[in-house]
């Protein structure tokens, strides 16, 4: 095989097609037959289960006709019940954009007279009641739909008529976001089931482990998996490219493959890990090709910025366009001929999205990955298997966070007096002392009609539905509002001296307001960039659980996590020029966390403990995406030769937001599969003494310093030992 590039192509398939069991009515069929449109098996299948009175959650493929899936059933039962709602749910502003035209034109066609309109925080204020009171469906995103369920008045009748919800892109729902989607949820059905409205769930997804499963979570109804996909497939020609076989940097390959893909008249999307990344690349591009269209594309960006890329892109008026995960979504960007995935996702789950937005309309996609130097994107390379044929993950989320719930709580009992007989199956056995725990603090006071809200802020604006710190920091180029960013963000990129890009531009950090949440940047021409490096530190403050894996036990519980910003490294292309003190305040937060205490043994010299405690911490993190569904950025991990509140050396991985949300507990349960994958990627690397494709860090605060590759397999050698695959995992609490 060539270590530099493999090469797997999937065949084109033809449509099959099939007839729905309950025969549509004339309008549909006449839409239909006027369009020259027949139903693929899993539109007929859908249009069925939703007709039957059956949730559903759709899994077929990007690109396969969901859409039309679930809207001709959805105004089938609208155009029979004139009375009645629906509720579109989309994860971002700029797919309710891209699907309202297809929502009013279907509606147009068949004179359903539902009056589709967007209602979220860009609809002008004088709209809004209009809306409320004529649209029938409506097309929001979840942050709006969190804070208009404080509204219960206003929204009454849509409520109280509310037939459907539809929940597109649902696997973006996942880990703690997911974890506060699913709460929400229960609250919207709450308040629905208040007026005694009982809305159906369809859920639109990505391809995922156990669907059905994971739709109950997050909604709390159970549903019925339609998965038979009948839409017809384009050839697509997949490549693994390892760069770094040649000497290449991933950054430089990813610049190269652009522009000549761009140079061939291929339309280009690329995808990036960060937003640093996009726009680097971005700018490359540009300076080798000028006067070519090519556009960095992320979030921060002003939403007229992103508007224009997004129908440039569509309209073929841009050669290529660098994005972070923001593109991954199911916005309609045209024709697209190829796909670059500049490093792995996070997930397969991922990949699969960013690679089905190439090859629509029939035409034959070329999609590329390009691995990073890390341990996991090199095992990739190894064993391309393991990536084509890696299973569907299971999505991760956790209702019983008490963080979570404690919030969420509070916002029911602002929307609708809480009862704690009634309202328990929405939130569970812990709700009951979380409601009590809230009235002691006079958050919650009891009236006649259950527990209300007695606070003096909104609660639904002190919650963070991304799990992240609360709060968005605004980047200004003198009076000008460059772009946004949360307050963690903030944390990561945008200490003093740090260098940020826009849209071709480099900026300077010359001031934080922290008390205010502003930065403010000056324009620079210098070409380098700048790195940060920090310490961390892990306070255990219970142990909730013990796995035992043979004879290796496994801890959970809560701990404290406190980072430390001690200074930035500036950098020109990729070799340090220089370094700089920082004295910026830490970022701390609870949250959950597993651990275990190695033994080393005789076979490493006391000189290499810390090193080879280091490198394998570094391993098992690089490990533990492919078993928990996270990217490697959502845990973070500490090794020590002795930690105070253990009594001897441990290392910890932990979940990267407050509170917590599985990840760590997850990996706990699988973690022979975490150590065994951990010691095939580091054992079958050929370098002699540490490289980024086996133990080195790109996250690593401490520059990657100690770390000892010898001891590292030695020490994973171990642990694989102490497992025992005849007897079972047990728990102990």
């Amino acid at each position: 095989m060539d270590p530099e590039m493999y090469t797997r192509v999937f065949p084109a398939r033809d449509a099959v097609y099939k007839e729905p069991e309950t025969l549509p009515s004339p309008v549909i069929c006449t839409y239909l037959k006027s369009r020259n449109i027949r139903l693929y098996t899993h539109q007929a299948d859908s249009y069925d289960a939703v007709m039957r009175g059956a949730n559903i959650i759709l899994t077929t493929p990007t690109a396969s006709g969901k859409t039309l899936a679930y809207t001709l059933p959805v105004l089938e039962k609208l155009m029979q019940n004139r009375d009645a709602t629906a509720l579109f749910i989309y994860p971002t502003k700029a797919l309710a954009r891209d699907q309202l035209g297809v929502l009013q034109e279907l509606d147009m066609d068949l004179v359903a007279k539902t009056r589709p309109a967007i209602y979220d925080g860009d609809t002008p204020r004088d709209a809004r009641a209009k809306i409320r009171s004529s649209s029938r469906i409506i097309l929001t995103n979840m942050y709006e739909l969190h804070q208009i369920l404080a509204w219960r008045m206003k929204w009454g009748d849509f409520w109280a008529n509310l037939s459907f919800v539809i929940i597109d892109e649902a696997h973006r729902y996942r880990g703690i976001f997911g974890s506060h989607i699913a709460l929400l949820l229960r609250r919207l059905r709450r308040i629905c089931n208040y007026y005694d409205a009982h809305p159906q769930f369809i859920l639109s997804s990505a391809t995922i482990g156990d669907a059905p499963s994971f739709a109950e979570t997050l909604t709390g109804v159970a549903a019925v998996e339609i998965a038979n996909d009948g839409s017809p497939r384009a050839q697509q020609t997949f490549r693994l490219y390892n760069p770094w076989c040649s000497g290449k940097s991933s950054l430089s390959a990813t610049a190269d493959l652009i522009q000549d893909q761009i140079r061939s008249g291929m339309q280009t999307l690329c995808f990036t890990k960060s937003r640093n990344m996009a726009e680097i690349t971005a700018l490359r591009c540009r300076e080798s090709l000028p006067g070519s269209s090519i556009s960095s594309y992320r979030g921060g960006y002003r939403p007229n910025e992103r508007r224009v890329i997004e129908n440039d892109l569509k309209k073929g008026d841009i050669a290529g366009v660098i994005s972070t995960n923001a593109l991954e979504l199911g916005i309609d960007v045209g024709g697209l001929d190829s796909v670059i995935i500049c490093g792995f996702p996070g997930t397969m789950m991922s990949v699969r999205q960013q690679a089905g937005r190439a090859g629509r309309g029939g035409k034959d996609a070329l999609i590329t990955f390009i691995a990073n130097l890390n341990p996991l994107d090199q095992y990739f390379m190894r064993c391309p298997d393991a990536f084509f044929d890696a299973p569907h993950e299971r999505p991760i989320l956790d209702l019983e966070n008490p963080y979570l719930l404690r919030e969420h709580i509070l916002c029911a009992a602002a929307e609708l007096p809480y009862r704690t007989e009634r309202d328990g199956e929405y939130f569970g056995p812990l709700a009951a002392e979380i409601v009590r725990s809230l009235k002691e603090e006079h958050l919650l006071a009891s009236t006649p009609k259950g527990y209300v809200y007695c606070g003096t802020e909104p609660p639904a604006q002190q919650v963070s539905l991304s799990g992240r710190m609360s709060g968005t920091c605004t980047v200004m180029h003198g009076n000008r509002v460059l772009e946004t960013m949360d307050t963690s963000q903030m944390f990561r990129e945008a200490y003093p001296g740090a260098v940020l890009y826009h849209q071709g531009e480099r900026y300077r950090v010359e001031e934080v307001d922290r008390k205010n949440l502003i930065v403010h940047v000056k324009n620079i021409t210098e070409n380098y960039h700048t790195r940060p490096f920090y310490t961390t530190d892990v306070r255990v403050l219970s142990c909730e659980k013990i796995y035992r894996h043979g004879s290796l036990l496994v801890y959970y519980g809560s701990v404290s996590v406190c980072s430390q910003m001690i200074g930035y490294s500036v950098l020109e292309y990729d070799q340090i020029v220089s370094t700089h003190s920082l004295d910026v305040p830490p970022l701390s937060f609870t949250t959950k966390a597993c651990w275990f205490v190695p033994e080393c043994g005789n076979e490493i010299h006391p000189s290499e403990i810390a090193g080879s405690l280091h490198g394998t911490e570094h391993a098992l993190i690089a490990a533990t995406p492919v078993h928990v569904l996270c990217d490697r950025s959502d845990i973070g991990g500490v090794s020590t030769p002795f930690h105070p509140d253990v009594g001897d050396a441990a290392i910890f991985i932990y979940d990267g937001v407050p509170g917590g949300v599985g990840l760590a507990e997850k990996a706990a349960s699988v973690f022979p599969e975490i150590l065994r994958l951990a010691w095939e990627m580091v054992s079958s690397c050929s370098c002699d003494s540490g490289c980024p494709a086996c133990i080195h860090s790109p996250k690593c605060g401490n520059n990657n310093q100690p770390l000892s590759k010898s001891g590292t397999i030695s020490l994973l050698s171990s642990l694989v030992n102490e497992l025992d695959s005849r007897k079972p995992m047990s728990i102990y609490t």
